[in-house]
């Protein structure tokens, strides 16, 4: 399960396209404001993407919206619930250590994954998680996107899910 925080390592243009956003946009707090993100401006994004407030104390991740293409593939729409309660006890891939280690840092952070599907095939995907601030120098959400590339969910449902 690489992570990366370099953008020239991801083969998806879904996180090269967002990165390129955050870098553009990052204020004189050192990453963007939730304001300088338009929806309409990144519609094509918009399917894959998911927006999620960050709760430090106790660290949570709370999902306020998740694109019908996540929806699509995942089975579920986990739009208003917390990350820690959607992983189960044998879920394997930390998600959040990934999102602690982009909040401490302040920084985005990339990657690519393989997930098993109920056929006994598996496919791989990226994604990226990007700090975002809402009114402040604090990071308050990410806006995260994942690239499942030609994977649907006629492809082989997901395993585990």
């Amino acid at each position: 399960m690489p992570t990366w925080t370099d953008p020239e390592l991801a083969k998806s243009t879904l996180v090269r396209t967002l990165y390129e956003w955050w870098s553009a946009n990052a204020g004189p707090a050192g990453i963007p404001d939730r304001s300088a993100f338009d929806l309409i401006e990144h519609r094509l994004l918009m399917p894959n993407v998911m927006i999620s407030d960050v709760e430090p104390e106790p660290f949570r991740i709370r999902y306020r919206l998740v694109g019908t293409r996540v929806v699509n593939n995942l089975g579920v729409d986990f739009t208003g619930r917390y990350l820690d309660e959607l992983l189960g006890p044998n879920f394997q891939i930390p998600w959040m250590d990934y999102y602690r280690q982009a909040y401490a840092a302040r920084r985005p952070l990339m990657g690519a994954l393989t997930e098993p599907t109920q056929s006994g095939s598996t496919f791989a995907y990226e994604f990226g998680l990007f700090p975002i601030a809402r009114g402040g120098a604090e990071v308050k959400q990410f806006i995260a996107v994942e690239d499942y590339f030609d994977f649907t969910l006629t492809s082989g449902a997901l395993a585990g899910l």
